[in-house]
């Protein structure tokens, strides 16, 4: 299986944060899965594929242009696939993965979530997606989706879309339950 992490580029983030990449990425790396990523060698983007390499997974980078010119790429992935923008490394991250976990982020993971959440909505998308809730990071954007829910916007089955999970090994049993 192929996980799709989404997670921060930032480097400063409290160590419950590293820690939970490191877990996470080494899970992956001992499980024989891969790891599809933002493949950036920087913030938990850099934890994460550091720790599946030393558990002996495979690293899938996929990073714009933009971010190759400006030296962010991780240096030793086992693939990388550089794409012209954006849209297309989120289109790529889609096409390589059976599987999504976001770690706390920033706008860009948001994005990231928001995009295969919609997508799986709508019908576009099968594979499971597990919010990995670090430190009640995600607990606001939890309940705006319940309050989206409750007032209407989103139908009540949209609530069953994604998993709300608060550490590694729950994310774990989500994976495996949804994949086999």
């Amino acid at each position: 299986m192929n996980v799709c992490v989404f997670c921060a580029s930032s480097g400063e983030v409290a160590p419950v944060h590293v820690e939970t990449a490191n877990a996470l990425g080494t899970w992956i790396g001992k499980r024989g899965h891969g790891l599809v990523w933002g493949g950036c060698n920087v913030g938990l983007m850099d934890v994460v594929g550091r720790a599946v390499q030393r558990a002996g997974g495979r690293t899938i980078a996929v990073i714009p242009e933009f971010l190759v010119a400006r030296g962010l790429a991780f240096a030793t992935p086992d693939e990388q696939t550089v794409t012209a923008d954006m849209a297309t490394r989120k289109a790529e991250f889609r096409r390589r993965s059976d599987a999504f976990v976001a770690l706390p982020g920033g706008i860009g993971t948001w994005e990231e979530v928001f995009e295969v959440l919609a997508l799986k909505k709508l019908g576009q998308l099968a594979a499971p997606i597990v919010l990995l809730n670090v430190a009640g990071c995600y607990d606001p954007l939890v309940a705006q989706l319940e309050r989206s829910v409750r007032d209407g916007f989103t139908p009540l089955a949209a609530a069953s879309l994604l998993d709300v999970v608060h550490d590694v090994d729950a994310a774990m049993a989500c994976l495996e339950r949804h994949t086999g």
